[in-house]
């Protein structure tokens, strides 16, 4: 590998006495998981560049699944603090679930920058971390068709329920049903369909559909993140954005 790619990095572990394990969000090749050697020791240079949310040019040796770091410089840094920092974290951890290692993904990168950028300063996090979860959804192929019904193919009517039926879409709820957490107003959908949140009386309906489409992308294991909310003081729009 000679020429420089354009990566960020979304997660790095210790390896060994001086080494990392990086994860990183690489353009062109997907999810790569490299060794970077040295890197916790005394004046490294490279340590400072295996920061969160950190974009950098790369280049790596290796056949296996796990590479070899063999060079790396500065290309942006994004700073988040606070609840947008927390939201980061969180935004980090569903793209390391959703996202095979080596599986290529186009347009995750440029989504990435772009969450990452709307997370800085942004006092209105939730509707980010909305419009996100559905963007990371369609572009894995997770995203139910949220304009039609499935079963019937008629589109969505604002005044009517729907049902989200697992990996199959939305099914039209009939009088008689009992409306469960697996149920969403058409109008709620027609919001979604349209990332529009500017009526923050969707944001609930929105996170419990998220919630649930990403469930057979990203496992039942509790995320990270989430549990690193719940042991903060903050408990305010962080936690209601992403427990």
């Amino acid at each position: 590998m000679n020429d420089l790619s354009a990566a960020w990095l979304l997660h790095s572990r210790p390896y060994k006495e001086r080494s990392v394990i990086a994860e990183f969000l690489v353009e062109d090749y997907g999810r790569l998981a490299m060794v970077v050697r040295g890197v916790r020791q005394a004046k490294s240079r490279t340590a400072p560049l295996l920061q969160p949310f950190t974009r950098v040019w790369l280049n790596w040796r290796g056949r296996s699944e796990l590479k070899t770091l063999t060079n790396i410089e500065l290309s942006r840094s994004i700073r988040l603090s606070g609840q947008s920092l927390y939201c980061g974290f969180y935004v980090n951890e569903l793209i390391m679930r959703a996202v095979l290692p080596g599986q290529r993904m186009d347009g995750l990168p440029e989504l990435y920058e772009k969450v990452i950028e709307m997370l800085q300063g942004n006092e209105m996090l939730e509707p980010v971390l909305r419009w996100f979860e559905l963007e990371l959804l369609e572009l894995t192929g997770y995203l139910p068709d949220l304009e039609h019904d499935v079963a019937t193919g008629q589109a969505i009517q604002p005044d009517a329920s729907y049902r989200l039926l697992p990996e199959q879409g939305l099914t039209g709820l009939k009088a008689d049903m009992p409306v469960k957490a697996d149920c969403f107003t058409g109008a709620a959908l027609q919001a979604m369909a349209a990332r529009d949140f500017t009526q923050g009386q969707w944001l609930p309906s929105c996170k419990r559909f998220t919630r649930l489409a990403l469930l057979p992308l990203i496992g039942e294991k509790p995320l990270q993140s989430r549990e690193l909310f719940t042991r903060t003081d903050r408990r305010d729009t962080v936690l209601s954005s992403v427990e």
